[in-house]
């Protein structure tokens, strides 16, 4: 009975520790805006740019937008990654608004069938947020 109980307070303990261990996602804070102007110039923005609008909901302030990573070189054994980005938007107070990021890797794998695509989940490396995070930046900054 004893290990049981030694055994269940090192499961949570661990749990505890994993959770805090986790690094913060990526968000940005914009000024003199509302959610529902920021969404209708982030559409516009990602429509006419390289990214895909895959999904969105005006009400929730959430768009989904997916970009590939082309591999350069004549040998390149991969055909890109993909990177899907979840873009939440939440109005903090009147007049500034907080967008929260999100990004799904799916890695490029080459079989003798062909590619495939390995999901990788959501990814904690800042290097997959840094082009999106700098075409918004620019875009805002800009008005």
């Amino acid at each position: 009975m004893a290990f049981i109980k030694y055994g269940l307070s090192l499961c949570l303990l661990m749990v505890s520790l994993m959770g805090f261990s986790q690094t913060k996602l990526p968000s940005m804070t914009v000024k003199d805006i509302d959610k529902s102007t920021a969404f209708q110039e982030l559409i516009e923005l990602f429509a006419d740019s390289d990214y895909f609008i895959q999904n969105m909901e005006k009400d929730a302030g959430f768009i989904q937008v997916k970009s590939v990573i082309k591999q350069r070189g004549i040998f390149a054994k991969r055909a890109g990654n993909k990177i899907t980005h979840n873009i939440l938007l939440k109005q903090i107070s009147e007049g500034l608004i907080q967008i929260n990021f999100q990004a799904n890797l799916e890695i490029s794998d080459r079989t003798e069938d062909g590619y495939y695509y390995r999901d990788e989940g959501v990814s904690h490396d800042p290097q997959d947020y840094e082009e999106i995070l700098a075409f918004m930046e620019s875009h805002f900054e800009n008005q």
